[in-house]
């Protein structure tokens, strides 16, 4: 390594929850969704609906980001499944808090 480049001092577990959270368009496009609306509930048939992404695919996603602490599901009744962006972790107030400054320049 030259003296100009520097070395890569990210830890290898940041590294590997940024994968884990944009593992795929669909699982960013989700992550998304929720950001813009974080205090809204939703199941996966409306996910699926407001994100125009097949219902299997909001299916496999939603379970790695539930298993992160980004997103909270609530189960009522025995089918029924609503999901919430998880506004106490740690994780999702940095994500939320990212979210709200790139936003405007993603815009522009």
């Amino acid at each position: 390594m030259s003296k100009t480049e520097e070395p890569d001092v990210r830890p290898a577990r940041v590294t590997k929850l940024l994968e884990k959270i944009f593992a795929s368009r669909a699982q960013t496009r989700v992550v998304q969704h929720f950001l813009d609306r974080p205090k809204d509930f939703f199941n996966l048939s409306r996910i699926a609906k407001e994100t125009g992404l097949a219902h299997s695919t909001i299916h496999r996603v939603m379970q790695p980001l539930v298993d992160m602490g980004l997103i909270k599901e609530i189960k009522v009744g025995q089918q029924i499944r609503l999901f919430i962006l998880e506004t106490e972790d740690n994780k999702s107030k940095i994500l939320t808090d990212f979210y709200a400054q790139i936003r405007p320049l993603l815009e522009e």
